[in-house]
């Protein structure tokens, strides 16, 4: 069961527009010569940034990432943002202070809490921002929603599997496609030359494949080991800090012609099959839940809002941007609009 979102597409950059005064102020400098404000945001505002919904990439139909001016995109959020709290201040569900703290502490408890604050160069006021209109967001959806104890415990049980994460071992990996680099391999690694080093001069090097000192990380779940069962059961038996014996595998040789192969792992760490107890997932639990027992459609009253919304934009081409994209908005809106039933009809669910 996955966490609920916000409603807006969001994008990966954070970006505060500025007025034109600020274009005197410089931010850094290259050999001597100053980078000025204006610079650094006007590239700001005109880079193509790929979009998501959540956190899921929108693509096109041909399967292409969608992007989208940073700037454009940053101004839509801000508004969006602000007509969810102005909903919320109306239906008075607007979240308190102490709302916002007691999440501010769930959160603080989440794994690699403070690295991915600082890799989002995030203060905990900017998260704190960020916290009151998702509370709010998701106020409005569950206005009047209550779900009990009991069936919260109901649907853990039943979703036991969506809480389990799987044994995993960490691994470092070299990945060998002819007899004489096996051989020379396994020759370097009986004098007793260091893993890391060994793979990084003779492992084939394949897109996408890891080859830190840290190694990676694989599931017993993972496809791979779906296929070859006898794999994972090596990797259980070989302790932490040892090395298999190569294991054939069929791999991509520098010509990209699929080939007879070995890889070869070091077992650098091991975490058992772990289930998260139901403590730890009953607020996220328990909000799906509300979630799903929602019949508004927040979605399409944001984009009402937003259609009615007195907005303007001092930079020109947004403003222009806007307006059109509004009075599309308005049109489609209109004609989607359903005739008025002579019998009541449900609402649909929220996506």
């Amino acid at each position: 069961m996955r966490k609920w979102h916000l409603l807006w597409i969001a994008i990966p950059v954070a970006l505060t527009l500025v007025t034109t005064s600020c274009g005197r102020k410089s931010i850094g400098e290259v050999n001597g010569k100053k980078i000025s404000q204006a610079e650094y945001y006007k590239v700001l505002e005109r880079m193509a940034v790929p979009i998501t919904q959540g956190e899921t990439p929108v693509k096109d139909p041909l399967g292409r990432l969608v992007r989208e001016q940073a700037g454009y995109l940053a101004l839509r959020m801000l508004v969006d943002r602000q007509i969810v709290l102005e909903m919320a201040e109306k239906e008075k569900v607007m979240p308190t202070e102490q709302e916002i703290e007691k999440e501010l502490e769930r959160q603080k408890k989440m794994p690699d809490f403070n690295e991915r604050l600082k890799t989002l160069g995030y203060t905990q006021d900017d998260l704190k921002e960020d916290i009151k209109v998702e509370l709010a967001a998701f106020k409005l959806l569950t206005k009047g929603i209550t779900v009990s104890d009991d069936e919260v415990k109901k649907a853990y049980q039943q979703n036991l599997q969506q809480f389990t994460v799987p044994a995993q071992v960490q691994v470092g990996l070299i990945l060998i496609d002819n007899r004489k680099t096996l051989d020379e391999v396994q020759g370097m690694l009986k004098r007793g030359i260091d893993f890391h080093l060994v793979a990084t001069q003779k492992s084939l090097k394949l897109p996408n494949m890891p080859q830190g000192v840290g190694g990676v990380w694989l599931r017993q779940t993972d496809e791979t080991f779906k296929q070859f069962p006898q794999l994972w059961q090596t990797l259980q038996k070989t302790p932490v800090g040892s090395v298999t014996s190569p294991q054939p595998m069929k791999l991509p040789n520098a010509q990209g012609q699929v080939v007879d192969g070995w890889i070869i792992f070091k077992v650098l760490d091991k975490k058992e099959k772990l289930v998260r107890p139901l403590d730890e997932v009953k607020e996220d639990l328990r909000r799906l839940l509300m979630q799903a027992k929602s019949k508004r459609n927040l979605g399409r009253e944001l984009m009402q809002m937003r259609s009615q919304a007195k907005v303007s934009f001092e930079i020109p081409r947004f403003e222009r941007r806007w307006q059109e994209e509004m009075k599309r908005l308005k049109e489609q809106m209109e004609a989607a609009a359903p005739a008025a039933p002579t019998t009541p009809t449900p609402t649909g669910m929220t996506p």
